[in-house]
């Protein structure tokens, strides 16, 4: 596990950053292939089913949007944003369900994300993605229970959003 003390940012936000990855591994209740590529990961334990949208609720939720992302099975690339068949996308993804999410790590050398998880699978979120702005944000993670999300974006880094 890395830790994150290098990236400038909210002091409580980066705590609240390396508190999910005291919690791993987690495990992988969906991944889904979303509209203009973003991904959905649900991790953890189930809760109650939300009273607007009627769906099943977990521990954790992951928004993957605003930025390129590369997903990996034994270090073979097999599915991307730019370029992937989005017919396939949700399918690809979904043997995801059941893994374990073992390890969520900022490389700073390239500025992005690793996502490690059981199976040999991994999801790297680059932010250098044409279009897209430093300050948009590359990923929001929320908890059950919690009234904000953390939030991070190039410029911004980790911050708390309502």
């Amino acid at each position: 596990m890395s830790s994150v003390h290098y990236l400038a940012g909210n002091t409580l936000a980066i705590s609240w950053f390396e508190d999910f990855q005291q919690h791993l591994p987690l495990k992988v209740a969906s991944a889904k292939h979303g509209s203009a590529g973003y991904i959905t990961i649900d991790l953890g334990e189930t809760h109650a089913t939300d009273k607007l949208t009627g769906e099943q609720q977990f521990d954790w939720h992951l928004w993957v949007y605003m930025c390129d992302w590369d997903f990996y099975k034994d270090e073979s690339r097999i599915l991307w944003r730019r370029e992937s068949n989005n017919a396939l996308a949700g399918a690809i993804l979904a043997q995801l369900q059941g893994e374990k999410l073992l390890a969520f790590d900022y490389d700073e050398a390239d500025d992005c994300f690793l996502m490690h998880f059981s199976g040999g699978f991994q999801l790297h979120l680059d932010p250098d993605f044409y279009g897209f702005e430093p300050a948009d944000d590359i990923f929001m993670l929320f908890k059950y229970g919690e009234k904000k999300c953390l939030s991070y974006s190039p410029k911004r880094r980790f911050y708390r959003a309502a």
